[in-house]
């Protein structure tokens, strides 16, 4: 037996939650978001915007409360070397260095995880309203969105929940490197083994997320099964999975260049978390559907043949016991 069909052995199978008569087996995945997006733009703006109130504490610390320590970190402190002969001043950079970076330590240490905590928790309303738009159902945005919340919440916060520790670790790592190199001219290795593997943690729990984050509002499962079923689904689609989880986190890492970063970032606060979801949703209802899926639709089929071999059986065995009774009446 192959290593595919031992680890489909694993899976727990049961029908989506999805209407009766869904095609499972379609093709043009991409094509069916890029539908849901244009059909439901407004739709999709508005749940963007709600989408954008999760990241308020996040945005209010990096742009207000960061800049404000930085320049008290610094205040009143020199940056010249000397002027002329005999003014020799004393040089604070590497002082002011490490100030600032001691501050972005406590912004991003204090704030990435309950943002993301709090991203977590509107990304279930977020998902289960485009759940139904791909399903083709009816959707009212906050109607939906607040359902969605109250149905799935612990399973995307229990999710960004790790994500945000991954990043406040992989954030924190990477900037006593950099504090490190400033201010005296290398950093610990300790850091650089932290930023390593909460990184490579990060990109195996967002490989996670882009199946998980589907099947949490399209199965109804333990939380255990949705763990089990994710973890076996990733490993046998492990090669587009990983392609795909590359290219979200790459147009992310494009974010932080001047000019294409400015574009991003519009475009992410116009519609960018929900298009995410829409199509990180259709990935992963591609993976479920056509192993899941599959699999659910060949056990309907079994058991379907099952039944019609035991009702001939009944009828069989009903009619060779009318016989004796039809012999003692003649």
């Amino acid at each position: 037996m192959s290593t595919t069909n031992n680890l489909s052995q694993k899976l727990t199978v049961k029908r989506d939650l999805s209407p009766e008569g869904r095609n499972f087996f379609y093709k043009g995945r991409i094509g069916e978001a890029m539908r849901v997006i244009s059909e439901n733009m407004l739709k999709l703006v508005i749940l963007n915007l709600i989408m954008i109130v999760a990241c308020v504490p996040l945005i209010v610390m990096v742009l207000y409360y960061q800049r404000q320590e930085e320049a008290a970190a610094i205040a009143g402190m020199n940056f010249s070397t000397g002027i002329g002969i005999g003014f020799g001043v004393r040089d604070d950079t590497v002082a002011a260095l490490a100030n600032i970076y001691d501050v972005r330590l406590k912004v991003y240490g204090l704030t990435i995880f309950p943002t993301c905590l709090l991203f977590g928790l509107f990304a279930s309303g977020l998902f289960y309203c485009c759940r139904n738009m791909l399903w083709k159902t009816k959707v009212k945005v906050f109607k939906h969105f607040f359902r969605g919340i109250k149905a799935h919440w612990y399973k995307y916060m229990l999710s960004f929940a790790w994500l945000g520790a991954l990043a406040t670790g992989f954030a924190c790592g990477l900037i006593m490197i950099l504090k490190g190199n400033a201010v005296n001219g290398s950093a610990n290795a300790g850091w650089w083994v932290l930023v390593v593997a909460t990184g490579l943690l990060a990109l195996l729990s967002a490989m996670y997320m882009m199946i998980g984050n589907s099947m949490y509002v399209c199965y109804k499962y333990k939380m255990s099964e949705y763990i089990k079923n994710t973890c076996v689904l990733v490993l046998m689609m492990i090669l587009p999975t990983l392609m795909v989880t590359l290219f979200f986190t790459g147009a992310m890492a494009l974010s932080f260049v001047s000019f294409i970063g400015v574009f991003i970032l519009v475009i992410m606060a116009l519609i960018g978390f929900s298009a995410l979801a829409v199509f990180n949703l259709a990935f992963g209802q591609y993976a479920c559907d056509n192993i899941i899926g599959f699999m659910y639709e060949e056990n309907m089929k079994i058991q379907m043949k099952e039944q019609e071999k035991q009702n001939k059986a009944r009828k069989k065995q009903k009619q060779n016991s009318s016989r004796p009774n039809n012999k003692r009446k003649r």
